[in-house]
């Protein structure tokens, strides 16, 4: 999982990591991180994109070879934010 903190000055931030689906409704699906902590995601068919490699490896040096989907979203800090650089990629 990957996703890009976006504030309304265009500062980035991003936070990957591996996780597993604990839950999931037609709106979200909660994530518990592995290594711990937990994340709601929207639930959307297009933000789960199916992992093609073998394995896959983090920034901070994570691997895992017990990947079934990759999602990458943008997280708007506000409503500044969204209008500012997100609007115009949706």
């Amino acid at each position: 999982m990957s996703l890009k903190h976006i504030d309304e000055n265009e500062n980035i931030k991003f936070d990957t990591f591996f996780g597993v689906v604990n839950t999931f409704s037609d709106n979200t699906v909660v994530v518990d991180k592995v290594g711990g902590g937990q994340v709601d995601l929207p639930y959307a068919d297009n933000h789960f994109e199916p992992a093609t490699d073998e394995w896959y490896e983090l920034k901070n040096g994570d691997w895992s070879d017990e990947v079934d989907f990759i999602v990458q979203l943008d997280v708007f800090a506000n409503d500044l934010a969204y209008e500012k650089y997100g609007a115009k990629n949706t």
